[in-house]
């Protein structure tokens, strides 16, 4: 017979496998910026709720009244992912509420939109 730890996380693995097949899991993604907001449009088109992240409250202002701040990105994508659940926050706390977490931290990274690669 298994040990009762090794039970109980075989139990949440197959749970969270079995929430991500069925879209019923929530995603939050923490960094609403160049890699995280279209990471989480992409989550949102699938069917996936997602909680945006970030520290920057004019983002989350302007990611909740359906207003994008990065060109290539049409405002509305965005009212599609409101539609679908998506809320930006500035309360990390809200990410406990999440089955799957993901951390976007693109600091010291240049994009260079013409070439469309990252530079390092």
């Amino acid at each position: 017979m298994p040990e009762p730890v090794e039970y109980g996380v075989k139990m949440l693995k197959r749970e969270l496998i079995q929430k991500i097949e069925n879209k019923s899991a929530v995603i939050a993604i923490v960094g609403m910026g160049y890699v995280g907001l279209p990471l989480m449009l992409r989550f949102s088109e699938v069917g996936y709720r997602v909680i945006g992240i970030d520290i920057d409250a004019s983002k989350v202002e302007q990611l909740n009244r359906g207003e994008s701040y990065i060109q290539h990105i049409r405002p509305e994508a965005i009212h599609a992912a409101l539609a679908s659940g998506f809320a930006a926050t500035t309360d990390f706390a809200q990410a406990c509420s999440a089955d799957a977490r993901l951390i976007v931290d693109t600091h010291g990274v240049y994009l260079d939109p013409a070439a469309n690669a990252v530079k390092a």
